[in-house]
């Protein structure tokens, strides 16, 4: 036969899949169930839509209204909601979830003397916080 047998080794490198930068902002609306809440989120928002008001009465165009319409929004939830955190577990605490967020933020430090110290500290607060709600 005239085929000649190849033996070759390749080397195969393969991309990282990036994921979607910006994902869905989601505020804790349970807090419009407090009656102090609502009534400070609707005062706020009364207060920063008093401007588009007076904006709407010239004319301008409709996406720079609807473009400051998003943003007071966003901005009032995310100032007075706060995001929502998803409870992979049922029996997490909002306090133990407050830890976790400290936690996050004392990891950028952990590498220097002080923020080690805190970040065990916060992190073994954090384990035996999460194993007496699991008990409970």
């Amino acid at each position: 036969s005239d085929h000649d047998l190849l033996m070759m080794t390749f080397r195969l490198r393969l991309k990282k899949i990036s994921k979607p930068k910006h994902t869905r902002l989601t505020f804790d609306l349970e807090k419009l169930k407090d009656p102090n809440v609502l009534e400070s989120f609707q005062a706020m928002i009364g207060v920063r839509f008093a401007p588009l008001t007076i904006m709407s009465n010239e004319n301008t165009d409709m996406d720079s209204m609807i473009t400051t319409f998003n943003t007071t929004v966003t901005e009032t939830a995310s100032e007075i909601l706060g995001k929502h955190r998803q409870k992979k577990k049922s029996w997490i605490t909002a306090e133990i979830l407050d830890l976790c967020d400290k936690r996050r933020e004392l990891r950028k430090k952990r590498f220097e003397p002080e923020g080690s110290e805190k970040y065990k500290e916060v992190n073994n607060n954090i384990k035996r916080c999460m194993k007496k709600a699991e008990e409970n």
